[in-house]
């Protein structure tokens, strides 16, 4: 299985201007504890995005929040990990891709009539596009 953390590290470089390091990484056993309690094993790309950046402020709640590890739960047939700033929309992956390493990423609106949407674009490249448009509109606190 491919690791993604050379891939959220340049993230961090590209839009931070610094590395990942030991304080923006979740523990392999607090990503074990939200398995057990999901009842599934997430996902590579979703794994070493945690195991990463995790704990990452300045990349997890600039704009879009992603969710905490205690937060992440199913809607239906989908795990929900991220939700847009005024919960407009949020994003999922379908349960029945979570056997892949780098699955695609679902968007939901939140606005009767609930619709789900692919974005076309897998979890680590969806990560890297959302950084890429908050590097685009200037959204980095303190830069």
């Amino acid at each position: 299985m491919p690791e993604f953390k050379e891939t959220y590290d340049e993230i961090a470089v590209a839009c931070l201007g610094r590395h990942l390091s030991r304080r923006d990484s979740l523990s392999e056993a607090a990503v074990s504890r939200a398995e057990k309690r999901l009842g599934v094993r997430l996902p590579g790309a979703v794994r070493d995005y945690y195991r990463s950046a995790g704990k990452a402020a300045d990349l997890n709640t600039v704009y879009n929040s992603l969710y905490e590890l205690d937060d992440l739960d199913f809607d239906g047939e989908y795990l929900m990990f991220m939700d847009e700033n005024q919960s407009v929309v949020s994003w999922g992956i379908a349960r029945s891709d979570l056997g892949q390493a780098d699955p695609i990423v679902w968007q939901r609106n939140n606005t009767p009539p609930v619709e789900w949407y692919s974005e076309e674009l897998s979890f680590s490249a969806f990560m890297a596009s959302m950084f890429e448009w908050y590097k685009s509109e200037d959204m980095w606190r303190g830069n």
